[in-house]
């Protein structure tokens, strides 16, 4: 039996730890509320709300399951008719996309999607993919994400780590989604859910599974504990690890705190361009919908037809990643000025390092409205830059968010002095629980109570945070520790750069020597004697590269990350 609110606040006050963990809460729980209401306040959302609406809301909610897919909800009876959603010619308020949700968390319960079953889903930017999110949270299932542009061997291991009762893939993607399952052993033909086209024979299509449904909200299910999504690392190092994050360890402080410094309003029209199956993309748009903003999907990037949107849509928020504001502010000017990019407030940039060229080209061109956060799938949102800050403080990933508790420690885990990298840990609501089925991994990475992705940071007198590397890209060159990021700012520095990136390569003198990748900008064509100049005025010269490769374009992964294992093959 579960004790009773008595035993429960007796326990809380047992001993002086016990006292000091309820105090500690209790204050956490205080700030988080009031971050919450100046985030509430600021983004414009109280003007917007109906009384009459908030009641019958208030009144079909009794008794029902709390958990993030009331926001849908509430925005259903709040506005109904207020632009939710737009994909290409679909567009779909915000009653449609509840109903359209409804019927697709009924047909997936009529094929035995419960709670704590996972989902997994295989598709690129469209309105189907937000469709199927948020019907899985309503059922308190897992949703997988998987990326498309992966290959049957390396889906069929993340297929064997998660383990999904069903798999639903857009038709473009299915027969490879099938080799995959026939490789893992997992999942039958019948299993696969197609969206978007025929599907194979014995798979099943998803508009008759929709069909099954109807537009009535599906039996509560409480999906505030447990998994609600697991989202597997880029695997820049190595194989990708499944990292679970639960619904309520992802709307605490650091959240409200970023909503108010980044300024999302509730008229916010938001541009997800990046694809879905990453953490930032759908966190940006699962904001932009609780306070009742309006999301229009890109599906492929195209830095000309992104400005095109931008206009076209009166897109105010967007997130992009580096290389695409690199790609962007590399447009001639003529291109750029072609567009009214003017209802564009704010550019939220993260899950790469910005170069601080990067950063200033793109201002140059569309004005002070960059803001980069630093976070990953196991942390949520550690630290944000406000605009003009990146200029200021090259290469800073700005101030600490509300609610995290950062420490930058060395080897030996004592902690380094202000301007000495160490590595970045964190502690915070938002962490993980671990890696999925990697205790191993696990374990590597959290010390006493604090997670590290592997990265290594500095941080000045002032608060600012500065990212000096990936440890596992740190070159040790005549056993000296070498941060290939300072030397990528650089030369980002140089005119004719367009992006670069620093490897170690091996070498029977040095154990290792520096090798700069290069891609010019178009039309440019510096020498490697040129570049390495460039970097000896302002580096010492054993951080300077001994060698420079003049290459069309970096091997990323699809959220921008450079995959520096294969420059180091190369090299």
């Amino acid at each position: 039996m579960k004790p009773g609110l008595p035993q429960r606040l007796r326990a809380s006050f047992a001993s002086p730890a016990a006292a000091r963990a309820t105090l500690l809460a209790a204050r956490a729980g205080a700030r988080d509320a009031l971050l919450a209401a100046r985030a509430v306040r600021s983004s414009g959302l109280l003007t917007t709300l109906q009384p009459r609406a908030l009641a019958r809301f208030a009144l079909d909610s009794v008794g029902g399951a709390r958990g993030p897919s009331l926001v849908l909800r509430f925005h259903a009876f709040n506005a109904p008719d207020r632009l939710a959603l737009v994909d290409d010619g679909t567009r779909l308020s915000y009653a449609d996309l509840e109903a359209l949700v409804n019927r697709t968390a009924h047909g997936l319960r009529a094929l035995g999607v419960a709670r704590g079953s996972r989902v997994a889903i295989m598709m690129g930017n469209c309105h189907e993919y937000l469709v199927v999110q948020w019907a899985v949270t309503r059922l308190g299932a897992v949703l997988v994400q998987l990326g498309y542009r992966l290959k049957p061997p390396e889906i069929a291991f993340l297929l064997e780590q998660s383990r999904p009762s069903c798999l639903i893939v857009a038709a473009e993607y299915a027969e490879t989604a099938l080799a995959a399952c026939r490789t893992a052993g997992q999942l039958r033909v019948e299993d696969l859910i197609v969206v978007g086209g025929a599907p194979p024979a014995g798979a099943r299509a998803f508009a008759d599974v929709i069909a099954r449904g109807n537009a009535s909200a599906p039996p509560p299910v409480d999906a505030r504990e447990g998994a609600a999504v697991m989202v597997f690392t880029s695997g820049t190092t190595g194989k990708p690890k499944g990292a679970s994050r639960s619904l309520d360890r992802s709307l605490h402080g650091a959240v409200a705190d970023f909503i108010h410094k980044v300024g999302l309003r509730t008229d916010d029209r938001h541009l997800c361009v990046c694809p879905l199956y990453h953490s930032a993309p759908p966190a940006l748009v699962m904001l932009t919908y609780g306070l009742g903003g309006t999301c229009v999907l890109q599906r492929h990037f195209d830095p000309e037809a992104t400005l095109a949107l931008i206009e076209r849509e009166r897109i105010s928020s967007t997130f992009m990643v580096p290389t695409m504001l690199g790609r962007i502010a590399a447009l001639p000017p003529a291109t750029i000025a072609r567009y009214d990019t003017s209802s564009l407030r704010r550019v939220i940039t993260g899950a790469a390092p910005l170069p601080s060229e990067t950063a200033r080209r793109f201002e140059a061109a569309f004005g002070p409205v960059l803001y980069n956060f630093y976070g990953a799938t196991e942390t949520g949102m550690v630290t944000l830059a406000l605009p003009g800050e990146h200029s200021a403080r090259p290469g800073t990933i700005g101030r600490a968010l509300a609610g995290n508790d950062i420490r930058l420690l060395d080897d030996d885990g004592r902690p380094v002095a202000p301007g000495e990298p160490g590595e970045l840990y964190v502690r915070s609501s938002m962490l993980v629980a671990g890696y999925h089925q990697d205790d191993a991994a696990t374990r590597s990475a959290t010390r006493d109570g604090y997670f590290s992705v592997g990265d290594v940071a500095t941080v000045d007198r002032d608060g600012y945070y500065f990212l000096a590397s990936r440890k596992s890209d740190m070159v040790i060159s005549g056993g000296v520790n070498i941060y290939p990021q300072e030397i990528e700012q650089r030369l980002h520095q140089h005119p004719a750069v367009l992006e670069a990136a620093v490897v170690g390569v091996p070498d029977p003198d040095w154990g290792e020597s520096l090798v700069a990748f290069i891609v010019p900008l178009d039309g440019a064509a510096p020498s490697a004697a040129e570049l390495i100049a460039f970097c000896k005025e302002t580096l010492a010269d054993f951080k300077c590269p001994r060698r420079v490769e003049f290459v069309p374009s970096l091997p990323r992964t699809p959220t921008g990350k450079v995959i520096k294992r294969e420059l180091s093959g190369r090299g």
